[in-house]
């Protein structure tokens, strides 16, 4: 008998411990996925989200990091052009930012650049020549550029040949009211004609989609290295359906994407990133109304907002660009409350 509950004791005994370690097995957490951001200004967010305060709500490194659950690290640079990038991830980790160190191991690098190669030089002048046809100062730009990309590409490989790369490319952020246009250079292209919107979008256009071929002609070269987040056509369409939506893509500097900029940027690569299987739709949406209907009671709560019509929206929505349109209608063209909760005020 005794030997009997010496047995009976020692398998209940095993039969815990096995219990126990299945259990801190199964609650052990999922690793989550890595993401890096690298390149200029449109993805530092620095410029364009509004407030500032506001940065990690509206920028879309922190948008899709958030309603992905992943691990998100910004290293971009304002003001990088492709060959200060290049030089960027190739130094050593001699400081705290540990570039290297980061790419090394990502699981997705997502890469805004070029735009600074076309904008720190006279894009006015830029405009004009292409408007008659004189190309050889683009050419000139566009040349160096392609090399420097092809290099880009070729140091990330090297880093990590395993992680998902995704360069988003150039919006067009062209309008004749532009102040990136010179007074000068405007006075001239109404001189050839070119004095509304329609006429200076469609060089701009024209512009830009010479500037991302050169991320065309990369992937060309190395099938399969990346992926291209299409932002130029998808804010081109935004604006054609609605010139006015479209112009509240751009913040109000004419150059960076505003808040709802940022959005679209984050739905269209959250669209890649799933199609790709590196997001899970249900949870980025069940996130992303989270998010969003933080932000409406938080911030417009006491505004000419319909925030609680808004809510009950954005809890029905399916996808994340439901949520984007939702949230985005609402609050365009009303006023933050000056008073905010907690005693904050802008």
């Amino acid at each position: 008998m005794r030997k009997f509950k010496k047995i009976t004791c020692l398998t209940i005994a095993l039969m815990l411990i096995v219990l126990t370690a299945l259990s801190l097995f199964g609650c052990a957490e999922e690793e989550k996925l890595k993401i890096v951001y690298l390149g200029d200004s449109i993805a530092e967010a620095i410029l364009g989200p509004s407030p500032l305060s506001e940065r990690e709500g509206y920028g879309y490194y922190s948008v899709l990091g958030r309603r992905n659950d992943y691990v998100y690290i910004n290293r971009s640079v304002s003001g990088h052009k492709t060959s200060q990038m290049l030089e960027y991830i190739s130094q050593k980790d001699e400081n705290f930012y540990m570039i290297k160190s980061e790419i090394m191991t990502a699981d997705i690098i997502h890469v805004s650049i070029l735009g600074n190669d076309l904008l720190q030089n006279n894009l006015g002048q830029l405009i004009i020549e292409l408007a008659q046809n004189q190309t050889q100062t683009l050419d000139d730009i566009l040349e160096e550029s392609t090399a420097n990309i092809a290099r880009i590409v070729a140091k990330l490989k090297e880093l990590n040949p395993d992680a998902t790369l995704i360069f988003q490319n150039v919006y067009n952020p062209v309008s004749y009211e532009s102040t990136m246009i010179g007074e000068k250079e405007r006075q001239q292209l109404v001189t050839m004609g070119i004095d509304d919107d329609r006429k200076i979008r469609e060089l701009g256009n024209n512009m830009l989609s010479r500037l991302n071929g050169v991320l065309m002609q990369c992937l060309n070269d190395n099938p399969d290295a990346f992926h291209i987040i299409d932002t130029q056509t998808a804010f081109n369409n935004i604006y054609v359906a609605d010139p006015e939506v479209g112009k509240d893509l751009i913040y109000t500097d004419w150059v960076h994407p505003s808040n709802y900029g940022h959005a679209v940027m984050a739905d269209l690569t959250q669209a890649k990133l799933e199609e790709l299987g590196l997001a899970d739709s249900d949870k980025a949406v069940a996130n992303y109304r989270g998010m969003r209907i933080e932000q409406l009671r938080r911030l417009w709560l006491g505004s000419d907002a319909d925030v609680h019509g808004a809510i009950k929206k954005i809890q029905k929505a399916k996808t994340c660009e439901e949520v984007t349109d939702i949230f985005f209608d609402t609050v365009r063209g009303n006023n933050m409350p000056v008073e905010l909760k907690g005693g904050m005020a802008w």
